[in-house]
């Protein structure tokens, strides 16, 4: 009995789940970003109705209410599928409803809230701060016009603009955020391509001469052997050595490709201060470094300008890259808010990195914060490569 007893509530469970679920799709976009808040966000409808327990209730005031709630509901949840313009017209509608309302009952005011909270949604700053300030202003209207209470005044317009501002900032951050992981996977894609294209032009160069050339060999071979001439098998032998060598470049060649590419990274750096709002100045003179070192180097300005982009604050940055007495120095640095810095596993697995590599890494934070990456260097080989950036503003 008891066993029946419990499955039949673990049935009703899971039919209620999932009619929640049906009802939640219904209501919201299925978005992790917007998730389950809005529901928590109508918590603040309780100052709406928060005059009917200290006055009586008058009937028809109350019924209105009621008949005030379903189109509210349907704006507020309508205005989660929409960015830009669109979202105007649910603004629009509450604030009809909280202009309405206020003259009756002051917790109305939590109208204006809501739609200042949809602001960011409808538009960007600047314009939309100036949004904000004419709903602010559409507050102090109506309290002078009617001779509303101070209260009116002073909770509706700070609330307001406290709420509303804090919104426009939330959703301009996720903006970017949104246009830095575009940015970012769009230089992963074109990486992929080049790399690729290089592989396909790098191969076909190392490969075109030496088959060839091993081709020739074999023929030779078969013609010597078939007159039983002991050259045969040194041309044999000189096919085996021919082969292994060029495995051997195939694979120094793919193994090169693997590496983390400095120049990439730069691109890539760019694009994500760009996302970011953030003005990016690079030295990059045509320095000649082995492999290893500049793959350490890239992954370093990789963490480098992924923390400058998530937690500087920063308006400007500057990445450099010089050689210095025998040793390469990478060096980032950043106008941001500095302070101390724990350091998470990024920095930790950077910091390894570069000491495996026999390198130095150093943190300053006095004025923004500077990371500093000495790594010994080879001696220079001339090189007629170009920089890849002079002095440019991403």
């Amino acid at each position: 009995m008891s066993g029946r007893l419990a499955q039949a509530a673990r049935g009703a469970i899971l039919t209620v789940r999932e009619g929640t679920l049906a009802v939640h799709r219904r209501l919201l976009p299925d978005s992790p970003r917007i998730g389950w808040t809005p529901y928590l966000w109508l918590f603040w409808l309780i100052s709406f109705a928060l005059k009917w327990f200290f006055v009586p209730i008058e009937p028809v005031e109350f019924s209105l209410a009621l008949l005030t709630l379903p189109p509210f509901l349907w704006l507020y949840f309508d205005a989660h599928w929409y960015t830009g313009r669109r979202v105007f017209l649910n603004i629009a509608g509450i604030l009809l409803i909280a202009l309405l309302w206020t003259p009756f009952n002051g917790g109305a005011l939590t109208f204006f809230v809501y739609a200042a909270a949809f602001i960011g949604r409808a538009s960007r700053p600047p314009r939309a701060f100036a949004w904000l300030a004419g709903i602010v202003l559409l507050v102090a209207v109506e309290w002078l016009v009617l001779d509303l209470s101070n209260f009116v005044l002073l909770f509706g317009a700070a609330v307001t603009t406290v709420i509303g501002a804090a919104i426009i900032h939330f959703e301009e951050l996720d903006r970017q955020d949104a246009a830095l992981k575009l940015s970012q996977a769009e230089v992963r894609r074109l990486a992929a391509v080049a790399e690729r294209e290089r592989i396909g032009r790098d191969l076909h160069d190392l490969l075109g001469h030496t088959l060839s050339l091993i081709t020739i060999k074999a023929e030779l071979a078969a013609k010597l052997a078939g007159r039983r001439d002991s050259r045969a098998e040194q041309e044999i032998r000189e096919v085996e050595r021919i082969s292994r060598g060029a495995l051997k470049e195939i694979r120094e060649a793919v193994t090169g490709f693997r590496r983390a590419d400095l120049d990439a990274e730069l691109a890539s750096a760019r694009l994500a201060c760009h996302a970011a709002d953030i003005q990016l100045t690079v030295e990059r003179p045509p320095l000649d470094m082995p492999p290893e070192q500049e793959a350490v180097l890239a992954m370093c300005l990789r963490e480098a300008i992924t923390n400058v982009v998530r937690h500087a604050g920063a308006s400007r940055c500057q990445a450099s890259l010089v050689r210095d007495a025998g040793w390469a120095c990478l060096t980032v640095q950043d106008d941001g808010r500095g302070g101390a810095i724990r350091e998470g596993a990024g920095l930790a697995g950077m910091r390894e990195r570069v000491r495996q590599a026999g390198g130095e890494m150093t943190i300053e934070t006095a004025h923004g914060v500077t990371l500093t990456v000495r790594l010994p260097a080879g001696p220079e080989r001339p090189t007629s490569r170009v920089p890849a950036s002079g002095e440019a503003a991403a």
